[in-house]
């Protein structure tokens, strides 16, 4: 075990060019609607991926269909995905997946990697999870050049809309799951180092309320605001999060009218729906709209020229964590005992690729990525010993299945 522990060694120098890389890859802009930031970071993993000698392929994904806050259907691309493999023949194959996509778009001051201390790199994406695409490339560096390495196969599979809910990868990462035997994503752990076990369900909806524009006036009566009956319809949703503690309901974003002085014809909200299971997700979405179909007919009694739509417009079942995934996440917790680092887990109310994955029965370890916080905002940061920590942790479970031996 000495000898395989020095073979997955990392170097001071090799550590600090780590950083460096993730400096660079931090500074490309790769919003998920940046189109040219996407395939510039393409183009630097394809090239970064190249001396592991697996084949590469770029994979056009399909249009997404989303709706504009007047509910009529749009279509966008939302760039390529890279697809890596090797030894696709073998009898037991690896998904490692993550994304290139990050939520920072190209007009946010926020777009340069620093150092804030000796131990923390602070930047847009270092954790979520530029950072983990490192790791996971780290990983498979060391694991390559173990004799055993070629009694597995593995595939890497990098998507450019994450962020977004994987509207046009969602396909592809069904497909790979159809091929693998476990799924590795490479999503930031908790700060504290901890996995994420279970995850809750997501569902996403557009409610767009309609009404008459009027002078206000001239012709106030005459008008019908859909922001007031917008108003009456949230509170209404709200509500179900008292008949569902376990689940939330969130009214996420609220858009609608023109001027102070003109009745509002158009009002809409996005609702995000978290559930624990399927059929809650299911229960909570029906009542959502129920409560459409109700609040139309109120309103329409009192004032026609009303009118409500909800637009289902994404959703991630649960991932469940059963006896197939847990034995996966003892096997890490029993990697991370070797190289001293404690392993534990609890559940998450965010969703990740790996709810894709959980669907299609495949176990799937979704945070295998950096150690860091405050994602998703200004201060996002990584621990920058979890670039070393966690490739190495990565390695040592591909070679616990490689070898056939308990480490």
């Amino acid at each position: 075990m000495n000898a395989l522990i020095e073979q997955l060694e990392i170097s001071r120098e090799e550590e600090e060019a780590l950083v460096d890389t993730l400096q660079v890859w931090s500074s490309i802009n790769s919003h998920s609607t940046n189109l040219a930031g996407l395939e510039k970071m393409l183009l630097t993993l394809d090239a970064a991926f190249s001396p592991l000698k697996a084949k590469s392929v770029r994979i056009k994904l399909p249009e997404r269909n989303s709706f504009d806050n007047k509910g009529n259907k749009i279509s966008r691309y939302s760039g390529d995905a890279l697809q890596i493999k090797i030894r696709p023949e073998a009898p037991f194959q690896f998904l490692l997946a993550g994304h290139m996509d990050t939520v920072f778009e190209p007009q946010s001051p926020f777009q340069k990697a620093k150092l804030i201390a000796d131990n923390r790199l602070h930047g847009p994406g270092v954790a979520d999870m530029k950072g983990g695409i490192l790791i996971m490339l780290t990983a498979l560096k060391l694991f390559e050049r173990l004799p055993f390495a070629k009694n597995i196969g593995w595939q890497v599979l990098l998507t450019p809309d994450e962020e977004i809910g994987s509207p046009s990868s969602e396909a592809l990462y069904r497909q790979a799951a159809k091929e693998t035997n476990i799924g590795l994503i490479f999503e930031p752990a908790f700060p504290d180092g901890n996995l994420v076990s279970a995850r809750k369900g997501s569902a996403n909806f557009l409610v767009v309320a309609r009404g008459r524009a009027a002078h206000a006036g001239r012709d106030f009566h005459a008008g019908r605001s859909a922001i007031v009956a917008l108003a009456h319809y949230i509170v209404l949703v709200h509500d179900l999060n008292s008949r569902y503690p376990s689940a939330t309901l969130n009214i996420g974003k609220i858009e609608g009218g023109e001027a102070a002085n003109i009745v509002p014809e158009l009002a809409s909200c996005h609702i995000n729906i978290r559930a624990n299971s399927s059929l809650e997700l299911n229960q909570i979405s029906e009542e959502l709209q129920q409560i459409t179909i109700k609040a139309i007919f109120a309103f329409t009694s009192t004032e026609d020229g009303i009118t409500l739509t909800a637009y289902p417009h994404s959703r991630r079942d649960p991932k469940q964590f059963d006896q197939k995934t847990l034995l996966l996440f003892e096997n890490v917790k029993q990697c991370g005992e070797v190289l001293k680092l404690d392993i534990l887990w609890k559940e998450s109310g965010g969703v990740s690729d790996g709810n894709i994955l959980s669907a299609e029965g495949l176990p799937t370890v979704d945070t295998l990525g950096a150690v860091g916080g405050n994602l998703h905002t200004p201060n996002e940061y990584i621990e920058i010993k979890s670039l070393k920590e966690r490739a190495q942790l990565t390695a040592l479970l591909l070679s616990k299945y490689a070898s056939h031996k308990d480490i």
